[in-house]
């Protein structure tokens, strides 16, 4: 056994090297997926949430205003941190109970042909207030540092998140005569 060098301790710079690879090839990118779906999950319910309190408005032009003015929905979502809210497209789908089923989509504040109506032709008719969101999930820690692009590791990934809800408000205004949904 030689004085200058000691059987033990030698294989720490190996370790270190292993251990550096192990959390920038493994555990970042297993972290990064995982938060992920937590945030889509949380945006989710922050959205449907959202058209859940849009449906209870007394007009669907009232609706369109409020989301085109309030900015809690893209509040919430920056809080969240790593969610950024690209757009956001409110309709209010209204389809037959019976054959044949048609459809209609109102994707603006106008009127409501007579015959989609409660009281119309086509009804009895289901009401829903539908809004499409557009957004970018960033992963927690972005890996530039790979060379390529992998959504979710090195990009921020996009989606549309769907939330429907029925629309409450079938009233009619006691002035005008007309429905609620329709103003």
């Amino acid at each position: 056994m030689s004085l200058l060098r000691k059987p033990y301790g030698y294989q720490i710079a190996e370790f270190s090297a292993a251990f550096v690879l192990l959390i920038l090839v493994i555990i970042v990118p297993l972290l990064d997926l995982s938060v992920l779906p937590l945030h889509w999950i949380l945006t989710q319910e922050i959205i449907n949430s959202q058209v859940r309190r849009l449906a209870q408005c007394k007009t669907f032009s009232r609706a369109v205003d409020l989301l085109n003015t309030d900015s809690t929905l893209g509040t919430q979502l920056v809080q969240l941190g790593g969610v950024k809210l690209k757009s956001v497209e409110p309709k209010l789908i209204i389809s037959m109970t019976k054959s044949p089923y048609d459809v209609f989509t109102a994707a603006e504040a106008k009127p409501i042909p007579p015959e989609w109506l409660p009281d119309g032709k086509k009804s009895p008719c289901k009401y829903e207030l539908e809004m499409d969101s557009h957004i970018e999930l960033s992963p927690l820690i972005m890996l530039n540092c790979l060379g390529m692009e992998i959504v979710g590791l090195t990009k921020p990934f996009n989606c549309i998140i769907k939330a429907k809800t029925l629309w409450e408000n079938y009233g009619r205004d006691p002035i005008s005569k007309k429905f609620y949904m329709d103003e």
